[in-house]
């Protein structure tokens, strides 16, 4: 059953590193590693203590400052043909029994490993290794990675690879299980065993070998289902091998020409992101299969986003064909959207999806959490009665003031925006461009008066003064607009409906939340900038 490299072969690299070690104390290179003439530190102590349990040549512990560290000798374990660092329940018994220290230790950190260069087996089942270097051993047989977590895995550099066993953690992520796998260099592979993956397929057309053992079941397959998407396998792979010992695979002179969609990434910015949609067949046919596309979901076509081509032909002897999907931006708050897309018709195939392909278009039009909360646009000019701004003179203009409310848990910057009146919009010259670094914090206020010189604490508001030297905010046929820094509107404020002479600003009531009313009929004072209708601050 198993193939061993031959004694020779393992003895020859020794051989080799030896010698070149023999003529000098440098450091050596071997095919792509480089031998260090010095002991190398393994930092996972697991790793190293267990191969020391095993008496693994070239592995030894030396204890600093109190704590016992693990080296390996590269000349030393070269020759080593053989690694059993499995950590399943028995295992870790075992260990336990023996008084390693790391016993119930996983795996997770192979460095060292890449100095086993003579390596024909290695087992690490049940470790929680989630990445692995294997490309120096180009001796490896038999590689046992069950139930770790390596979401990638390139075995281009192990050609005489005859067995590969690796079934996904039922913990892992998505990130942590294959999704695809280059076998094309491992022609003498005949073991191979990878379930509860996320292949929906994988070209073994240069695997041939593979007559001991195939099991791809649970992995979703070309119907995206891991109970019935059998992955589709050469013929004369499929045939060689005994029932029981062949699973979540077809043959491909059984199987119906199907095609699926899919799309990469599944999600994109409305900010002119993009997504590819791949139409793929699961085997070469010797007929064009053409696709028709249909579009549905919360996103409309042509409004929120552009399709490339809603016709795919895929040429007789290929097995793929794309288009683009591009996000159309605007400036409406919709949340984020979604396209479903199906195969409407197919010619020379047949459709093997069950269900839509679902895409997300992420709206970037977040709400801005700023709440006009007091506004004087008539201050009184009975003596000093109109002075908002404290500096001890009335001036209409300067006193008059909006104040803006940070509703959120967080700072938010509003560097960049910008304040109009009704004739500021309508020339797009803002009244007041807010300076670049304002922060409002959380639950904090800033006011911004006309202009002037304000003069006191307000509540310990952020204050401006308007960058032209005036809001020109009128009295009646007027509105109030906020933008962001992408001139969308954030706050519009109609004084129209309210009275044309107030003599005092209208305020929330209750402060944030509620309606515009006369401040006077609040607590009897004509205003509050900075401060609640109370006079106490909105961020103690």
């Amino acid at each position: 059953m198993k193939t061993s490299t031959p004694f020779l072969y393992v003895l020859g690299i020794t051989i080799l590193l030896l010698s070149a070690v023999s003529c000098k104390t440098d450091d050596v290179e071997e095919g792509s590693v480089v031998i260090p003439s010095e002991p190398v530190l393994i930092p996972d102590a697991a790793f190293g203590e267990y191969m020391l349990y095993n008496g693994t040549p070239g592995v030894y512990e030396q204890t600093e400052d109190n704590e016992v560290k693990y080296y390996l000798d590269p000349r030393e374990v070269a020759s080593v043909s053989e690694l059993l660092l499995s950590k399943t329940g028995s295992n870790i018994e075992a260990l336990q029994n023996a008084g390693l220290a790391t016993a119930e230790l996983k795996i997770s950190d192979l460095t060292g490993l890449e100095y086993f260069i003579g390596l024909q087996h290695l087992v690490l089942t049940s470790n929680t290794v989630r990445n692995i270097d294997v490309s120096a051993l180009i001796a490896l047989e038999q590689l046992e990675i069950n139930f770790n977590l390596i979401g990638q895995l390139d075995l281009s550099g192990n050609p005489r690879l005859t067995m590969l066993r690796y079934r996904a953690s039922g913990n892992a992520t998505e990130s942590e299980v294959l999704t695809e796998l280059d076998l094309s260099s491992n022609t003498q592979l005949r073991h191979l065993f990878l379930p509860n993956h996320q292949f929906i397929n994988i070209d073994l057309s240069n695997n041939l070998q593979i007559d001991e053992l195939l099991d791809l079941s649970d992995n979703p397959g070309p119907d995206g289902d891991p109970e019935t998407g059998d992955i589709i396998i050469p013929a004369a792979i499929y045939n060689q091998l005994e029932e029981a010992n062949r699973s979540g695979v077809i043959s491909d002179a059984q199987a119906e020409t199907t095609v699926i969609l899919s799309a990469d990434p599944a999600s994109f910015s409305e900010n002119e992101g993009s997504s590819t949609i791949t139409a793929t067949l699961n085997k070469i046919t010797d007929n064009d299969v053409t696709i028709s596309l249909s579009f549905s979901g919360s996103a409309t076509l042509d409004e929120d986003y552009a399709v490339e081509n809603t016709t795919l032909v895929i040429p007789a002897g290929e097995t793929k064909v794309s288009t683009v999907i591009t996000a159309i931006q605007d400036t409406d708050e919709e949340g984020n959207e979604t396209i479903e897309i199906t195969v409407s018709d197919v010619s020379n195939a047949v459709i093997g999806m069950a269900s839509p392909l679902v895409l997300t278009i992420e709206d970037d039009d977040k709400s801005v959490p700023l709440v006009l909360n007091e506004i004087l646009y008539d201050p009184s000019n009975s003596g000093l009665d109109g002075d908002a701004n404290g500096d001890g003179v009335y001036a209409q203009n300067e006193d008059e003031f909006i104040e803006l409310y940070n509703n959120s848990e967080e700072p938010l910057d509003v560097s960049g925006f910008k304040v109009y009146d009704s004739e500021a919009l309508e020339n797009d010259s803002p009244r007041h461009l807010i300076p670049e670094g304002t922060v409002i914090p959380a639950h904090g206020v800033l006011v911004i008066f006309g202009g002037g010189t304000p003069t006191g604490t307000f509540g310990g508001a952020i204050v401006q003064t308007s960058t032209t030297g005036d809001l020109n905010l009128n009295n009646a046929a007027d509105v109030l607009t906020v933008t962001d820094t992408n001139g969308k509107v954030i706050i519009t404020f109609d004084i129209e409906p309210l009275s044309n002479n107030p003599n005092e600003s209208y305020t929330r009531n209750p402060d944030i939340t509620g309606d515009f009313t006369r401040h006077s009929d609040v607590n009897g004072l004509l205003f509050s900038p900075g401060t609640k209708t109370d006079g106490s601050s909105f961020n103690p």
